[in-house]
């Protein structure tokens, strides 16, 4: 029988603190009970104690196991932007159209969890006067122990205190140690365990769908996994019909067949009416060019989708360990590159007083991805501070945008402001607790700090959660070079060079003169380890 002690999970959650830099409190066991109980059946184990002794030399099967730990950062109502556009705008329209067409109207919530989102689906149909027959709410997770704690439909207090009371009064009812979503709601729901990485969804007929929920799921797939679940979605979706991403996902330089739109200030991706051009599967989006951002910005009489996030154009050679350490002055590099500029003290103490200068007209009237698109130009022009000033700016308006946390963490570890840009990563960990970026940039801002093992540490929990992330290996190597553990960072060059035969994704937040190819990442590497190879003898 299969058993689940207080010390196993105290010992699993020892394990991801030191491999992944999860940290889950007691009041998160749940999830990892939840885990555990998916997993350890898979494994052949009864014993949780073994399963984790397991889990610390087996790699693969704690990487598997992540993903349904997560199930315990869910919310009722996640995302209010995403909500207000689904109470006003996508639910209604969807549910009028089904009625004109005399079906149900039909939904998806790919990744569930423990039942938050669709619960939060129901309460809304329920309201716009949809009744139960008309519904027909699929909700699927991977972790079928998740799945069956979804169907009891019964939550901790404290999961329910941020529901508005009346919703709370109507859709709840209370039981011992907390709330249990009452019968009638229930009955909007069915519930279903799905692996979205197969192939083919058996159970979902082509064109079928009036909408996708599938957020806070693809960060945890590889490029060529997303490229196919698009494929498959959009298949899945009436023409015309809508799929959700979470807050921080994106599938701009990733897929391409969607449009986006922009809905009560969120954005959403739609399949076109017209009929979709023939592609094989997993293919990748056409090459996207980015506009030009204009010096001022009349006010627009309709909102559109935000501008891209310019990709930045990689030196021929990434600067080298010392390089970074000196706030990125590549002048003694070899092969000519595009400088920026160091920073002087004065430039430093002007970006650590936090300028409160009014923000231009134009950048108030712009989309937060347009605002961040820039920020990012300001930095090409070496101008921190007012880079620093209109990311500051977006993340009083926009607290949670993920790339803005990123980006004002580098900015702060650029310009020396430590203690901040820890806190900006920690606050991108707490939206996304296996955030990569964080992670990778956290360890170049303790590199920047010269605080080495910290750099080595957060960059092993990134490349633990992504190993075949070739930045990540290239960053490692130059911690080890500079930790003057030579063999490591032949090893490491090596890593990055033979993971570049993998996709790589563009990394969420901005630093400066990162390297973003395969083949700037594969030159710097190549160059670097060349040099280490004509050293002193091993």
């Amino acid at each position: 029988m299969l058993t689940v002690t207080s010390r196993a999970l105290q010992q699993l959650a020892a394990l991801l603190l030191e491999r992944a830099g999860l940290k889950i409190t007691p009041d998160g066991y749940h999830s990892l009970r939840l885990a555990l109980s998916t997993r350890m059946p898979l494994s052949g184990l009864e014993d949780s104690e073994e399963y984790v002794n397991r889990l610390r030399s087996q790699e693969d099967e704690l990487r598997k196991l992540l993903p349904l730990v997560t199930v315990g950062h869910t919310e009722f109502f996640r995302d209010p932007k995403q909500f207000s556009a689904l109470e006003n705008r996508i639910l209604p329209e969807a549910l009028a159209r089904a009625r004109r067409e005399t079906r149900r109207v039909s939904i998806w919530s790919a990744g569930c969890a423990t039942g938050e989102e669709p619960y939060s689906l129901a309460m809304v149909l329920a309201e716009l006067g949809a009744l139960p027959i008309e519904v027909d709410l699929w909700a699927t997770d991977l972790n079928l122990a998740a799945v069956e704690a979804a169907k009891q439909g019964r939550f901790a207090s404290r999961r329910v205190a941020s529901i508005p009371s009346e919703r709370r009064t109507r859709f709840f009812r209370q039981v011992p140690g907390g709330h249990e979503i009452v019968s009638s709601l229930k009955d909007y729901v069915r519930f279903d365990g799905q692996n979205l990485a197969v192939p083919v969804f058996e159970k979902v007929k082509p064109e079928s769908l009036d909408l996708i929920l599938c957020r806070n799921v693809i960060i945890y797939f590889d490029l060529p996994t997303i490229r196919a679940l698009m494929d498959r979605f959009l298949a899945a979706l009436r023409p015309g019909a809508l799929l959700l991403l979470g807050y921080s996902e994106s599938l701009f330089k990733v897929y391409d067949r969607f449009e986006m739109v922009e809905m009560e200030g969120s954005f959403i991706y739609r399949r076109p009416v017209k009929p979709l051009e023939p592609r094989a599967p997993g293919v990748g989006p056409k090459p996207m060019s980015l506009g030009a951002l204009p010096p001022t910005t009349p006010p627009r009489p309709t909102p559109t989708p935000p501008k891209p996030r310019p990709t930045i154009r990689t030196p021929a050679v990434l600067p080298s360990t010392e390089a970074l350490q000196q706030t990125l002055d590549v002048s003694d590099m070899k092969t000519p590159t595009r400088r920026t500029p160091a920073l002087s003290a004065e430039f430093i103490e002007a970006a650590r007083a936090r300028p409160t200068n009014e923000m231009p007209a134009w950048s108030l009237m712009l989309s937060p991805g347009e605002r961040l698109n820039a920020a990012v130009r300001m930095i090409e022009r070496g101008d921190f501070v007012s880079a620093v000033a209109t990311v500051e700016q977006l993340l009083v308006d926009e607290p949670n945008h993920l790339d803005a946390l990123l980006t004002i963490g580098n900015l702060y570890s650029l310009t020396g402001r430590i203690a901040d840009a820890r806190e900006a990563f920690n606050q991108a960990l707490h939206r996304e607790p296996l955030c990569v970026e964080a992670r990778v940039f956290g360890g170049l801002a303790a590199l920047q700090a010269g605080e080495l093992p910290e750099a080595r540490s957060e960059l092993g929990k990134a490349l633990f959660l992504e190993p075949s992330l070739a930045i990540g290996h290239y960053l490692m190597a130059q911690i080890h070079e500079r930790l003057s553990d030579h063999e490591a960072a032949r090893r490491s060059y090596r890593n990055a060079i033979s993971q570049l035969r993998f996709p790589q994704r563009p990394l969420a937040g901005h630093y400066p003169e990162l390297p973003d190819s395969a083949e700037a990442i594969s030159r710097a590497a190549r160059y670097a380890l060349a040099a280490l190879e004509e050293g002193p003898p091993r």
